[in-house]
């Protein structure tokens, strides 16, 4: 639901370019966000392919605004809807959400919370129930939810949003066997550096390096479920979905994307725009530009739609 009054006229202006429009009311107003099929009257919309019912889908939405690909501007369309045209209609359809959206988060530290350090930044919010160890520094404008657990040696950098139930720094896994086949273990030396605009999903776990630290780059998306090894180097702009599990010391370059369910064996390295597909078990390291799919993963063609969802 939107949080104040907004035109169509507003979202153009938010769009703020010389693409193409059709039908263009301003003063119809917006209030709020739907899928294509289901959108109502005064809601926005957005449709993504390209493919021969694209017009058809769009011309029988009731939405009163969809963000359409640039290439079908040339099209006929029978619809009352205002139509924009750009080159990434789901990416502007979520900016929108982002500019016009009434949800907003509690500011300030909940009174349940349990806060340890005094390293904390501006505008930073944490929720009930979080617990915060000694020694750890937390960024600007952060956003962490409730439950969240941040050990000692931990690091978080500017605009870092934490969902629920995360877990920090917390306790390693990395026995060794002695001359009595007994296993032994000691406390990591490292702790966990994760840099500015990272968002995590909830119930993911961040190990602390052993030696050195672990370590997620700007710009990196963690969804819910992730298991993140000890002393792993994960580069900027990566997008890693959910119930995926990578071994300790994997490097993950920048502009990777591990689809849900992956499996990545300690040591791997998926090298930059590389494409993990869902379930894949990778055993073997990842050259650039390439997908991988199976178990055990193995190259196959890029997907040529570049992963894009629809509705």
């Amino acid at each position: 639901m939107i949080s104040h009054i907004i035109k169509i006229s507003n979202v153009l202006e938010f769009v703020n370019n010389t693409t193409k429009v059709i039908n263009e009311k301003n003063d119809q107003t917006i209030s709020g966000f739907a899928s294509i099929h289901k959108a109502k009257t005064g809601e926005i919309s957005f449709w993504s392919s390209t493919d021969n019912e694209s017009v058809q889908s769009i011309n029988q939405s009731n939405a009163s605004l969809i963000f359409c690909p640039s290439i079908l501007h040339t099209n006929q369309f029978k619809t009352n809807s205002t139509l924009i045209f750009v080159e990434n209609p789901r990416l502007w359809f979520i900016r929108c959400i982002k500019n016009f959206n009434s949800q907003k988060i509690s500011q300030g530290i909940h009174e349940t919370a349990i806060i340890e350090t005094n390293q904390i930044g501006k505008n930073t919010s944490i929720g009930q129930y979080s617990y915060i160890e000694n020694d750890v520094s937390i960024g600007d404008n952060c956003i962490i939810y409730g439950g969240v657990q941040i050990f000692s040696g931990t690091k978080i950098g500017d605009n870092v949003k934490i969902l629920p139930s995360v877990i920090i720094g917390d306790e390693h896994f990395g026995t060794q066997r002695n001359e009595s086949s007994l296993l032994e273990s000691c406390q990591h030396l490292g702790g966990v550096n994760i840099g500015n605009n990272v968002e995590l999903g909830s119930h993911t776990s961040i190990l602390p390096g052993f030696l050195e630290d672990t370590e997620i780059g700007d710009g990196t998306k963690i969804s819910s479920q992730v298991y993140v090894g000890s002393g792993m180097k994960i580069g900027k702009n990566c997008i890693i979905a959910g119930k995926t599990y990578f071994g300790g010391s994997s490097i993950i370059e920048d502009n990777v994307y591990v689809a849900p369910g992956a499996n990545i064996r300690n040591g791997i390295r998926l090298s930059k725009n590389s494409f993990i597909g869902m379930g894949a078990v990778v055993v073997k390291n990842v050259s650039e530009n390439t997908t991988v799919i199976g178990n055990p993963a193995k190259p196959t063609l890029h997907n040529s739609e570049k992963h894009q969802r629809t509705k």
